[in-house]
């Protein structure tokens, strides 16, 4: 079962290929949370479950 699963891994190319993809990914997440004004957005975000009637 590890042998098939680790069998499409040797191709050196698609998996560095693979790897930039997520990390360009991850490093686009971090940017998009810690933007400029995103505080703002998740201090109300975090207060809609406490609000009544909205």
């Amino acid at each position: 079962m590890k042998s098939e699963g680790l069998k499409f891994f040797t191709d050196t190319h698609l998996t560095a290929m693979g790897l930039l993809i997520f990390f360009l990914f991850f490093v686009g997440v971090l940017i998009w949370v810690y933007r400029k004004h995103s505080s703002e957005i998740y201090a109300h975000m975090e207060q809609i479950p406490l609000k009544d009637g909205e």
